[in-house]
């Protein structure tokens, strides 16, 4: 079976995509995604046949951007209509993000079957309106909404054999800013690590654009291609709450303190964060309210919990099979 599959922005929408996209094969999916650096560094490593768009979001852009933002939509939705007419899918799949209003363009004028898949605890607009469109909607956090699935969040195939009580001889605590780092935490985050005489040594992404010198106690890397690995030697983490961070956290049973981004589009981050905490088995942050000393307290403060008993509270088995049960439900039709 032949599916196209929208999926642009963040690699939160890219990377369960890319697991789902497994289970059709590599001849019989068509990506379409956007022509950022990010995207285009991750599928160059898959054989994947990926139509690059020029185009971008409409919300939080200045008038400028809004303004000339349907031309360049008109010229990518021929774009795709092009390259489906082509390949001739039997049914689209929409991850979120600007791209999916391409989709359900796309897929509406060709009579395509729409599946949607909303990675975080909030539906986001382009899912909002492709929902009145799709046949089913897989969700990663229970949303109470028609034609609802709540199949989890794909994780990357690692997880299925790492979790946190693989290494009882923990190696290190992990602060992960996302895919492309974060200015927040490589600013404030770092330099509190540094100069505080911390127990325990700290691995620490900081993103493809900054470079930080190692020392004996933390460790800089530009980005981590075997997080699976990282994550189950970590005694807990400091990251974001981005849908793919929060998944592979619950599914490794990884003790986390959350710093939602403090400008996420409909504040799903927050929501994302307190999902994966309900349990206790984690902590929010407030970026707003963040102060260096009340923080470092934390730190040392949540080192002293029971971090097995809490790592049994974030667990969750939801994500492991996602990707298996969303491609065989979209083969079922």
């Amino acid at each position: 079976m032949k599916i196209a599959i929208f999926a642009a922005g963040t690699g939160g929408h890219i990377y369960p995509a890319l697991s789902i996209a497994k289970k059709f094969g590599e001849e019989n999916v068509i990506f379409f995604a956007s022509n950022k650096d990010i995207e285009k560094n991750i599928f160059s490593k898959t054989n994947y046949q990926v139509i690059n768009l020029n185009i971008s979001g409409f919300r939080g852009k200045n008038l400028f951007h809004k303004i000339f933002w349907p031309f360049t939509f008109l010229m990518a939705a021929w774009k795709v209509l092009l390259e489906m007419i082509k390949f001739r899918p039997k049914h689209s799949l929409l991850m979120g993000g600007y791209i999916s209003i391409l989709g359900i363009f796309a897929s509406s004028i060709l009579f395509r079957k729409i599946f949607i898949h909303e990675q975080n605890s909030v539906l986001g607009t382009a899912n909002k309106i492709g929902a009145f469109f799709a046949t089913k909607i897989f969700t990663s956090h229970r949303l109470n909404i028609n034609k609802e699935l709540l199949f989890g969040n794909p994780v990357r195939k690692g997880f299925n054999t790492l979790n946190y009580s693989k290494f009882l001889d923990k190696e290190h605590i992990l602060v992960l800013g996302g895919s492309q780092g974060a200015n927040f935490f490589n600013n404030n985050i770092s330099n509190l690590i540094e100069k505080s005489n911390l127990s325990f040594k700290t691995y620490f992404q900081v993103g493809l654009d900054t470079q930080k010198e190692s020392s004996e106690n933390i460790k800089y890397v530009k980005f981590i291609e075997n997080i699976e690995e990282i994550m189950s030697k970590a005694k807990f983490i400091i990251c974001r709450s981005g849908a793919s961070t929060v998944a592979e956290v619950q599914t490794m049973g990884l003790p986390a303190i959350f710093i939602p981004l403090a400008n996420s589009i409909d504040d799903h981050q927050l929501r994302n964060a307190e999902l994966a905490c309900a349990d206790g088995g984690g902590v929010i942050v407030d970026e707003n309210d963040f102060n260096e000393q009340d923080f470092l307290r934390l730190i040392k403060d949540f080192d002293q919990k029971n971090l097995i008993d809490m790592s049994k509270k974030m667990h969750k088995q939801l994500h492991l099979m996602s990707a298996e049960k969303i491609a065989n439900e979209i083969k079922q039709y």
